[in-house]
């Protein structure tokens, strides 16, 4: 079963230091002055769509390291805090699998 694509966003940079430039180029793939830029305009979507574990560990690292970043399911649009999956699967309202197939209701992430 296809699963749904989740993004990154943004909310606040942080402290913007050298590890959380580090960690934004990590996770986009983009140079050092463009990770700046990333986080200067916070808020923005760091990540557009990605897999469930990509989406998670870079907004967990982007977390620990002082910016405030969370997850957002693309099909069901619910935002949510890597900290707070596995979520509750009652609210997803995905037309393409049923609540409790979205990997950030499954304990652990994955399958």
């Amino acid at each position: 079963m296809e699963e749904p694509p989740f993004g990154v966003l943004l909310t606040t940079g942080g402290d913007r230091g050298l590890d959380l430039v580090q960690a934004v180029r990590t996770a986009t793939r983009l140079s050092a002055w463009r990770s700046k830029q990333l986080l200067d305009a916070a808020p923005i979507t760091l990540i557009s769509e990605t897999w469930f574990e990509r989406a998670e560990q870079a907004a967990r690292r982007l977390n620990e390291l002082g910016a405030k970043a969370e997850l957002a399911c693309r099909w069901c649009e619910r935002v949510m805090s890597p900290e707070d999956c596995p979520v509750d699967p009652g609210p997803c309202s995905s037309p393409y699998m049923s609540p409790d197939g979205c990997p950030a209701s499954r304990p652990g992430g994955s399958a």
